[in-house]
């Protein structure tokens, strides 16, 4: 079983470039044809994408090991992985874009709760603090992964040991609960319309199933006795998808259309990680793709700060000048970020936090 899927490394970049893109086109001002504008208002899917690969990945990645036994290593691991690009950023984002807006009549002591909540990778657990116009506006994913990585071991051990029937019945409520919180939370009133959105959009256990349903997939595509899909099945699985996202695009909300994702998500995952030829692995494979994906987490951060600043500084520009100005110093900073920050120090992190070995 391979431990490395370049393939799904290099989606990654596809999903972080779908939402860097319909953050490009909210600024624009969202104009595009028909068709082409449900596709880019659908952008936070982009999200769901990295929920549940993220539990995909550490699923298949954990097996044959116990992640409760090495708990630290695992811990250090995951911190590194997220943490040092992520704290460089946010202080560029205090430096550049600013720290906050309105502070309420306790500014100090909301502005230390604040950066607490920043620093802490907890401020998706506070729905205030989304929506806000400052870099939290996209961090809260990182709070929400956060809370993944903690739980994952212990939804990896009972996954491990459940039926493939089980598993698959355990998807299928995954995917269920994912689209009832998402609807009854737009339509069980009274609540504010944009405080419904932050905590049914952002906070962690309502996000949950998406993980946990990439976790029992992951442990799936482990094993001998479930067949891997055909690459037909994946493509008409991803038209399918792609037609009926166009379709509710704007009947559901974001994160209700999971319910048509997710199971793509998990074919198209199970797909790559059992097979190491075909058309679309050697495309997906290829080392320009591998490591656009491997920056786009970097991707992902980096608009958080570019946007608002071209946003504010780009006024006398052509707007259609400054998207395309803003796309391509984003993409280029965030490939130096991921080579100058986040690829050095994610190593050294995790060997400085993991256990010492006995001597």
């Amino acid at each position: 079983m391979r431990r490395q899927i370049p393939p799904l490394t290099s989606l990654r970049f596809l999903a972080a470039l779908w939402v860097f893109v319909f953050h490009l086109y909210l600024w624009h001002g969202g104009k595009a044809p028909g068709v082409l504008d449900r596709l880019l208002l659908a952008g936070p899917l982009g999200m769901a994408f990295f929920f549940v690969l993220s539990g995909f990945i550490l699923a298949h990645s954990a097996a044959g090991t116990d992640p409760l036994g090495s708990y630290r290593a695992y811990a250090a691991r995951r911190f590194a992985r997220i943490y040092p690009i992520y704290l460089f950023v946010l202080l560029s984002s205090w430096a550049f874009v600013g720290f906050a807006g309105e502070l309420g009549e306790s500014p100090i002591r909301s502005g230390v709760a604040h950066g607490v909540a920043d620093l802490t990778l907890t401020n998706a657990w506070f729905p205030q603090m989304f929506m806000g116009g400052f870099i939290r506006n996209g961090t809260w994913s990182l709070s929400v992964e956060a809370f993944f990585y903690a739980l994952f071991p212990l939804v990896f051990f009972h996954a491990k040991g459940l039926s493939d029937r089980a598993l698959v019945i355990g998807i299928r409520w995954a995917v269920g609960l994912l689209c009832f919180f998402s609807l009854m939370g737009k339509y069980v009133q009274p609540f504010d319309p944009g405080v419904r959105f932050a905590v049914f959009y952002s906070m962690p256990i309502f996000r949950l199933p998406e993980f946990v349903a990439g976790v029992f997939a992951g442990v799936l595509a482990t094993r001998d006795s479930v067949p891997a899909p055909t690459g037909r099945t994946a493509v008409w699985t991803v038209i399918g998808t792609v037609l009926l996202v166009i379709i509710f695009a704007k009947a559901l909300p974001e994160v209700a259309l999971g319910v048509f994702l997710v199971p793509c998500l998990l074919v198209v995952f199970a797909y790559f990680a059992r097979r190491e030829d075909g058309p679309a692995v050697r495309l997906f494979s290829h080392p320009v793709f591998v490591f656009l994906g491997e920056a786009s987490f970097a991707l992902y951060l980096v608009q958080l700060v570019t946007l608002p600043l071209f946003a504010v500084h780009a006024k006398a520009m052509d707007r259609n000048q400054a998207v395309a100005l803003c796309f391509v110093v984003t993409l280029a900073l965030a490939c130096l970020a991921h080579l100058l920050v986040e690829r050095p120090l994610r190593p050294l992190v995790a060997r400085r936090l993991s256990p010492r070995p006995p001597a």
